[in-house]
């Protein structure tokens, strides 16, 4: 099988509205990372991603979980504010609902309660009942990995959407569905019927994301870099920096200027801690 390549999917207004934000990065298993943030009192915008994440909300007065599939444009999540979150990343287009194969589609755009997919109340009170974040990766990895080592194996995964999607994340998304047939030998109609499929999207839809998330990682380092938009867009491969304004504005809200002063304004830098 054909070795996944990751990416770093970045949710960046999950760390300036939030007071702290821990990440741990794994990449194994179909899961990028896990990070644990408390809340402040700013609404917390989910951006896309391509990305399906898990989510334990540990109020202790109401902890619950839910599954929660990438958005395609700006929404709220995490929603109750002051409050400590655990979550889980996967690997864009990737379903960790093991042995649920129509599940990805129904979760573009959707959250849904963990329970009614996987019920794992241990799992549950594990996490929510501690605030150490290496005792919760470790809760969740035993529940995780006893369904996967038995799952997985059998599953019958994708080959041809395993392979066009790292085509993408190698290509930063700028990768073409004629591109793809072409390499694959497989015709347009078919990859785009197999990526719906397996991922819930289409391949434009997924690729366009890459290319998004890969902007988003370019402007962060560019803090510190200083090239202008101009030269971003064109290593991204977008026509001309409008098409870059525009994309980046309709998956944001903000154009990259705008998001590059939120990100010194509200300290993204400061707030982010990454745990080895």
């Amino acid at each position: 099988m054909e070795k996944q390549i990751y990416m770093t999917p970045k949710q960046p207004f999950f760390v300036t509205s939030s007071r702290s934000y821990e990440k741990f990065i794994l990449n194994r298993f179909g899961i990028v990372h896990f990070y644990h943030c408390f809340t402040g009192i700013e609404p917390r915008y989910a951006i896309p991603d391509g990305c399906v994440d898990m989510v334990f909300c540990c109020n202790p007065k109401h902890p619950y979980a839910e599954i929660c599939g990438t958005v395609l444009s700006p929404q709220i999540v995490l929603s109750e504010s002051n409050t400590s979150y655990f979550g889980v990343r996967f690997l864009p287009g990737y379903n960790p609902v093991l042995g649920s194969a129509d599940i990805m589609s129904h979760l573009v755009n959707h959250r849904i309660p963990l329970d009614d997919l996987i019920q794992d109340r241990r799992m549950l009170e594990g996490i929510c009942n501690t605030t150490d974040f290496r005792q919760q990766i470790r809760v969740f990895m035993r529940s995780y990995m006893s369904i996967y080592r038995r799952v997985c194996p059998q599953e019958h995964q994708n080959l041809l959407v395993l392979h066009s999607s790292n085509l993408m994340i190698r290509s930063a998304g700028s990768i073409s569905i004629e591109q793809l047939a072409e390499d694959t030998g497989y015709t347009t109609r078919y990859i785009d019927k197999c990526f719906r499929n397996e991922t819930g999207l289409s391949p434009k839809q997924l690729a366009k994301i890459v290319r998004f998330q890969s902007a988003i990682s370019a402007l962060n380092q560019n803090q510190h870099v200083g090239r202008s938009l101009t030269e971003i867009a064109a290593d991204l491969g977008y026509f001309d920096q409008s098409h870059f304004v525009h994309d980046f504005k309709a998956y944001t809200g903000l154009t990259p200027k705008k998001y590059q002063i939120m990100l010194r304004n509200d300290d993204f830098d400061e707030k982010l801690r990454i745990v080895q």
